[in-house]
């Protein structure tokens, strides 16, 4: 999900380093083929996949019976407490608005209405203060959290909803045009984007998997690679952990506000 064409080389070297680990258990991953394409909001799970990070959100409505969760990364990027991330509310550097209630009447850019980050998370704090009523003039989908932001550059959207994590990178590897951004406001947190599996994957190898990635985590010969992908830590919640986003949803409908309008 966090594949910025200048993380490119970080994230196939975790690959190869996954691959070695689960090489070192006896498990042949050589014929499994690496593809860094995806960085929108899923629709779906396919059935062969074996390893992949995905938004939380569409997994756990959508298609929770089609994968594994193996574990939660911890980031780095500021906005992330322990296996946690959020969303900030974006506004151009130069906007006026102090706070959400400001941007009442504006136009918000959606990476996807599959997103957590992107809809679920700021749908909620929306919720809270939109009466049940439409808050924005118009709703955009951009296709991805970078796009959102070159959205917002170009002033065809007013504010658009970023993964903090997201967020951080861009400012990391672009801080050339971060400065062109400010954060207007916070979501609540949730649990990050889980590293998953294909059902079909055996418990042994899901096991297999989420051993290296622990491993992966305290590795000093992986330090570069993790402070590359912003990566702290690997932990293994409960799956219900991820109940919340169900709530979040449910809190907003019962407020009157089911969906971005």
């Amino acid at each position: 999900m966090y594949c910025l064409p200048e993380m490119a080389a970080a994230n196939a070297a975790f690959w190869a380093a996954l691959q070695l680990g689960l090489c070192a258990k006896g498990l042949e991953t050589a014929d499994i083929e690496f593809q860094t394409e995806g960085c929108a909001a899923p629709e779906g799970l396919e059935p062969g996949v074996f390893f992949t990070q995905t938004c939380g959100y569409p997994l756990f409505k959508h298609y929770r019976d089609k994968g594994r969760v193996l574990g939660t990364p911890h980031y780095s990027a500021p906005g992330c407490v322990g296996s946690t991330h959020r969303a900030f509310f974006m506004v151009r550097s130069d906007d006026p608005a102090d706070c959400l209630e400001d941007m009442r009447g504006r136009i918000f850019g959606c990476n996807s209405l599959l997103s957590n980050s992107g809809m679920n998370l700021p749908r909620l704090s929306l919720a809270r203060i939109a009466g049940g009523r439409a808050f924005f003039s118009s709703v955009v989908i951009t296709g991805g959290h970078v796009a959102s932001l070159d959205r917002l550059d170009e002033r065809s959207i007013d504010m658009c909803s970023i993964d903090n994590v997201t967020w951080g990178l861009f400012e990391k590897f672009r801080p050339f045009k971060s400065d062109r951004y400010r954060i207007l406001d916070e979501t609540e947190s949730s649990p990050s984007l889980p590293f998953v599996t294909a059902v079909s994957t055996s418990a042994s190898d899901a096991a297999a998997i989420a051993e290296t990635l622990h491993e992966m985590m305290v590795d000093p010969r992986m330090t570069g690679i993790r402070d590359a992908l912003e990566l702290a830590g690997f932990s293994t919640p409960q799956v219900d952990a991820y109940e919340c986003l169900a709530e979040f949803e449910r809190e907003a409908v019962g407020l009157g506000y089911p969906e971005l309008k």
